[in-house]
């Protein structure tokens, strides 16, 4: 393809390159991206492409290991297990198949993949009717997958139960009367079979969409509806909350006891979900909105506040959950946008047109949906990532100079104004501060400077060409033109310089050791 897939299918959080950092695994079709947060941001580690389209990704941790594997289920019905091998820096294949059936009606509702919070299955959704169970034993291999018959035709979500003996499934699904419940079953590995679970709840929100699992030793679901959310228990009553309409499409946990979950609507609303406890009973649900982001398919939350909403209707985004509302004039906002992630996705609609009239096309698109609806244009080039801003009126010129010629990096950026050249040079903090060259003219105006070799620094004004040395910024010589005449423009490479004077003569200098 001309370009990568943006829209987020689903992102999961995790311990995967290392058992100290927090990684962030992003799915988008056809590709898989490693991310890690730092101060600058999400740091890229690894993007993987794939021979197929993700449609389930979920962590699990084998007993005993400090880090995640990563099971990944794509449109093909065939999955794969990966883990990172951090002396290579490239990832392993651990277990891979395919788990297609020959006969079946593809689930209505998609395919949904599921794991044990303790790693001993693997859930499978695919067909209407039929629940495949891959075990999976102490070490993180997988055994032979097996299909076990569900009554319930129409299912909409399905997760494992935590703090359960057994591996225990919790089901939403609708009836022939198109009313909503949830039942439990518990996954009997040996026989191959499933049996009764310890609770089920129906009549539920006939809009009930989102179904998640609530840690030990709480323990439960929550169920989450276009006008209700409900916390339901086998060993606790259950637990209810209005909320104004909408229709959920994610969330995202936030401790690791289940107190808290962040929720997004169809809208772009962010929300967040406290559920109320002492430790072993569930007193009550809350719900209020935080802000407003795009509309998410994927809510991720990393550390200290930072979330990550993926999005296939509009642009990805980091952003900051922060104790008090921004602005006094939003008190309901406290989401801070930090980054947004292009995303050209769903397109409904596009041509290519030649906007710069100069024969090369560009592909305009209808991109997004709903709120998150934009015009994009695409064209072939380099992208620029605007990193900072300053805003400097009446400048004339800028170069950067490397502290010495072997360095790697630019350490001063000179300026040139009218009648005057000033120096920034990164400090310690790597923050741009003002220095001082003695050996420039500051007070004129430059019109070349560079590096130059043996670790010196050239500068040429309207009235000399002087050489400077790198470290101690002293002047070394200098070279000015004959009497009545200007230098009027400049250029040099690392050996030579070449100025044109007013007189419309043009003088070539060597530069070499010491001296000019």
């Amino acid at each position: 393809t001309a370009h990568k897939p943006t829209a987020v299918v689903k992102s999961v959080v995790g311990n995967f390159t290392s058992a100290n950092e927090t990684n962030l695994i992003i799915a988008k079709s056809t590709r898989i991206e490693v991310h890690t947060l730092s101060a600058d941001g999400l740091q890229s580690v690894l993007d993987m492409p794939l021979y197929g389209r993700v449609t389930g990704m979920e962590l699990f941790r084998p007993k005993g290991s400090s880090r995640d594997r990563l099971f990944v289920l794509v449109e093909k019905l065939k999955f794969f297990v990966i883990e990172y091998d951090s002396a290579t820096g490239t990832v392993v294949t651990r277990a891979k198949g395919d788990v297609r059936d020959a006969i079946g009606n593809p689930a209505d509702n998609g395919q949904l993949a599921f794991i044990d919070p303790e790693g001993r299955a693997v859930g499978l959704h695919l067909y209407d009717g039929m629940l495949k169970v891959i075990p999976i034993d102490d070490q993180g291999s997988f055994g032979e997958a097996f299909n076990v018959r569900l009554e319930e035709l129409s299912v909409v979500s399905m997760v494992f139960l935590e703090g359960c003996a057994r591996p225990t499934v919790a089901l939403l699904y609708e009836d022939a009367k198109h009313a909503r419940s949830v039942k439990t079953y518990e996954v009997v590995v040996r026989e191959k079979e499933l049996a009764e679970g310890p609770w089920s709840q129906q009549h539920l929100d006939p809009g009930a969409c989102l179904l998640f699992a609530v840690p030990a030793p709480l323990g439960g679901a929550i169920v989450v509806g276009e006008s209700t959310i409900s916390y339901l228990s086998g060993t606790h009553p259950p637990r209810a909350a209005a909320i104004k309409a909408t229709i959920m499409k994610a969330y995202g946990r936030i401790d690791e006891d289940g107190s808290r979950y962040l929720l997004g609507d169809y809208l772009g609303n962010l929300y967040l979900l406290v559920v109320a406890h002492d430790g072993q009973r569930v007193a009550g649900l809350k719900v209020e909105i935080v802000g407003h982001t795009s509309v998410p398919s994927s809510l991720s939350y990393l550390d200290n506040g930072f979330v990550f909403v993926g999005s296939r209707q509009g642009d990805s985004q980091l952003v900051r959950l922060h104790a008090e509302p921004l602005t006094p004039t939003d008190p309901n906002n406290y989401v801070e946008v930090l980054e947004s992630y292009v995303n050209l996705g769903p397109i409904v609609d596009f041509t290519v047109v030649d906007l710069e009239r100069q024969g090369q096309g560009q592909v305009v698109t209808c991109s997004g949906a709903m709120g998150d609806g934009s015009v994009r244009v695409i064209r072939n080039g380099i992208g620029i990532n605007e990193q900072a801003t300053v805003e400097l009126p009446g400048i004339k010129g800028v170069w950067s100079l490397r502290q010495s010629w072997m360095d790697a990096y630019d350490r001063h950026l000179v300026l040139t104004f009218v009648g005057e050249t000033r120096v920034l040079a990164l400090n310690e903090d790597d923050e741009l501060d003002e220095a001082e060259v003695p050996g420039f003219d500051a007070g004129a105006q430059t019109l070349y400077c560079g590096n130059t070799q043996y670790d010196q620094l050239v500068q040429v004004t309207s009235t000399s060409v002087r050489l400077v040395h790198a470290t101690s910024h002293q002047l070394l010589g200098s070279w000015q033109p004959p009497a009545g005449s200007n230098i009027i423009n400049a250029a040099g490479a690392p050996s030579q310089v070449v100025v044109a004077t007013s007189g419309g003569h043009l003088v070539y200098l060597e530069v070499v050791e010491g001296q000019g």
